[in-house]
């Protein structure tokens, strides 16, 4: 992924850090050089910024959950990328099963629910049940306690947090896990695209409740949130919808002819004129016999205006393109192309056609319309 950095690989899950987390760290350094005064700024830097990382160390092991449960059913995980916002683990599918996907969501927030319960026992032994009763039960206690930024108040602070990114994402909103455990319920006893319609709704809903306590109370970090919340519930409703119009169709039904071919040395002028005389939305790539690639529609208008049309095609070939068999399901195409915006369609080793997702999008609109305009089975 763009501007990402890999750490280390986990059950074959590559785990990536976006170069935006940096803004965190910088920002809980700043936290901790102006909550101290004279020499113990560094103290605070120091102890804000090993709480921000262990703090994401505990979302990687919340988004671990999902993916290791989500591999037992025979999902694919791309990676778990770390952002600012928090982490984001990406699967090629959702479970087939509704009780799979409820394992699967549930298996984050108990991940930080076990961790809690094992810092808990940690600062059991540390202070004694007794004090840390008094700490927990007083909020004035436990805002001196973690004032302190000794090794105790990062324990309590992880352990406080814990609790709360388990309570926050069972919150049932898309696309908080609470709001996947109502759609997977649901999808139980009604159809996948009516329970997505239903717990988005439902996510739309809080998030508007959300966003007015916040706007009320001036918080507007809370703002935002409700704000991501509901864009979020729509379009995972949006992507439902798709989904259900795809149900019993095949790639072979929605790719498009092969159309002229480019060779790597032509100029993007040359291509442009085969553009013009055949509009697709995605141009193969050939060199010697050999499939080097393809060229989006996008990619050569983007290619003119910045190196002109005495360029080469090789220069700005795509290379990352997905195969499919031409009997795969349409419905799981979608997060077939997340990756790789076009992609060609083989059949006993010859490409028989090619498939971009503009042309799911311009499929979507015309089944939403008339879901009968192809033949399923």
């Amino acid at each position: 992924m763009f501007w990402s950095l890999k750490l280390l690989t986990v059950r074959g899950i590559p785990i990536r850090v976006h170069a935006s987390f940096l803004l965190v760290l910088f920002y809980a350094a700043y936290i901790g050089f102006s909550s101290r005064t004279g020499a113990g700024w560094s103290r605070g830097v120091i102890f804000m910024v090993a709480f921000i990382l262990l703090l994401f160390l505990c979302v990687v092991m919340h988004e671990l959950g999902h993916s290791l449960v989500a591999q037992l059913f025979g999902v694919k995980v791309q990676d778990i990328t770390l952002w600012p916002i928090g982490g984001v683990a990406r699967m090629t599918r959702l479970p087939e099963r509704p009780y799979q996907e409820f394992l699967m969501t549930a298996a984050g927030p108990a991940t930080n629910v076990l961790l809690a319960i094992f810092l808990g026992i940690l600062a059991l032994v540390i202070i004694g049940p007794q004090q840390l009763l008094d700490v927990l039960l007083s909020p004035w206690l436990l805002n001196v306690t973690l004032a302190e930024m000794s090794g105790l108040s990062l324990l309590l602070l992880l352990l406080v947090n814990n609790v709360i990114l388990a309570l926050f994402n069972l919150i049932p909103a898309f696309p908080m896990d609470g709001g996947r455990l109502l759609r997977s319920f649901l999808a139980a006893l009604i159809p996948f695209g009516r329970a997505t319609a239903i717990a988005s709704v439902v996510g739309q809903v809080i998030a508007v409740i959300m966003t007015t306590l916040a706007l009320l109370t001036g918080n507007f970090t809370l703002a935002l949130v409700g704000a991501f919340v509901f864009i979020a519930a729509l379009g995972e409703r949006r992507q439902a919808t798709i989904h259900a119009n795809f149900q019993g169709l095949r790639v072979r039904q929605a790719m498009q002819s092969i159309g002229p071919r480019l060779h790597p040395l032509q100029t993007l002028g040359e291509a442009a004129s085969l553009a013009a005389t055949s509009p697709q939305a995605a141009y193969l790539v050939v060199d010697g016999g050999r499939l080097a690639g393809a060229l989006l529609r996008s990619d050569l208008l983007a290619a003119l205006r910045r190196a002109g049309p005495a360029a080469r095609v090789g220069q700005h070939v795509r290379r990352n393109v997905a195969q499919l068999a031409p009997d795969e399901p349409l419905e799981r195409l979608q997060e077939r192309l997340d990756d790789s915006p076009a992609a060609v369609v083989v059949e006993a080793g010859q490409v028989i056609g090619v498939i971009t997702q503009g042309d799911l999008v311009h499929l979507a609109e015309l089944l939403a319309v008339h879901a009968e305009a192809l033949p399923r089975g």
